[in-house]
């Protein structure tokens, strides 16, 4: 993939997540639901209520942490501090770099990315996997992405 290619696939994938993340919105109200909690053995990400209740459970396959006080990304795939069984299933975006040809996509350490390109490796990383939207991890520091791949109820 030339650079115009690639430019190309960034923008269609931006403007996919757009489109996906305003259709979970409408659907879930994700951003007004009170807590949310991971689990990574059953690789889903629930969402409740104030009093506790879950309203909605997701497969989810992790992409990647951004950490905005270093400005870095870590690719879920490579990242020990994720339970294997659950890194595997990060191990698909590494593909990334078959359709692209640019190197970011094998790479293994942390490298550096600002918000807005954290954003854009997960829309590319949503597309790859065909997933329905993506869900960012609030957090003081690092923020663990996660592709938002089927609702489970």
């Amino acid at each position: 993939m030339n650079e115009d290619e690639f430019e190309d696939f960034l923008a269609q994938s931006v403007s996919a997540l757009q489109e996906k993340q305003a259709e979970l919105e409408q659907l879930y109200d994700l951003s007004k639901m009170s807590r949310w909690t991971l689990d990574e053995h059953a690789g889903t990400l629930s969402f409740m209520d104030e009093l506790g209740r879950r309203l909605r459970t997701f497969a989810v396959t992790p992409i990647g942490t951004f950490a905005s006080n270093r400005d870095s990304w870590k690719w879920a795939w490579a990242n020990d501090k994720i339970e294997k069984p659950w890194r595997e299933r990060a191990d698909k975006l590494r593909s990334l770099y078959d359709v692209t040809d640019y190197d970011l996509f094998k790479e293994e350490g942390e490298f550096a990315v600002d918000d807005v390109m954290a954003w854009e490796l997960a829309a590319m990383a949503v597309q790859h996997l065909g997933s329905l939207g993506c869900y960012r991890t609030p957090n003081r520091e690092v923020f663990l992405f996660l592709a938002i791949d089927e609702v489970v109820n």
